[in-house]
């Protein structure tokens, strides 16, 4: 007779795991743990989108510089020239970019540029898509992402 496959939570990062210090839970149940595990790459890609990069230029010959935490985050959003479509194109490049070299929980990433349905309204969204790799899962996710280039303000939902 088969025995039944259970299956088994996701291990969670390094870092999660010690925020939740002592009251890690060992029997938590699959879902919930990929629940956990796609909420903690919201926070981590919202940290992301709002820690700003070095302000000078790393020299081209210092290579290992520019995968550091160095270059860790968006030159300030407030900043961009983001009114063509080929500025706003070079900016999708460069985020899509950006969560490669440093999310690597996620395979086949893409940023899409949404498109504003109010002329008046004069925030920034964008969709990420990607594979959430998990231990022995992967599972496809998208966080929706709208910037207020007045405040500086962002929001990162997470849809499932």
């Amino acid at each position: 007779m088969a025995r039944p496959t259970t299956k088994l939570p996701p291990r969670l990062s390094l870092f999660d795991r010690l925020l939740q210090g002592d009251s890690i839970e060992t029997d938590r149940n699959a879902d919930r743990a990929m629940r956990e595990l796609r909420e903690a790459v919201r926070r981590d890609l919202e940290i992301l989108f709002t820690t700003r990069p070095r302000y000078l230029s790393i020299a081209p010959e210092l290579e290992e510089l520019r995968l550091s935490l160095l270059s860790f985050g968006v030159q300030d959003l407030q900043t961009q020239q983001l009114a063509t479509p080929h500025q706003q194109e070079q900016f999708r490049l460069k985020l899509e970019a950006l969560i490669r070299k440093f999310e690597p929980r996620f395979r086949e990433v893409s940023v899409e540029l949404v498109a504003r349905t109010d002329t008046l309204d004069r925030t920034l969204r964008f969709r990420v898509h990607a594979v959430l790799l998990a231990d022995a899962t992967a599972e496809p996710v998208i966080y929706d992402t709208v910037v207020d280039p007045v405040s500086g303000g962002l929001v990162l939902v997470g849809k499932t």
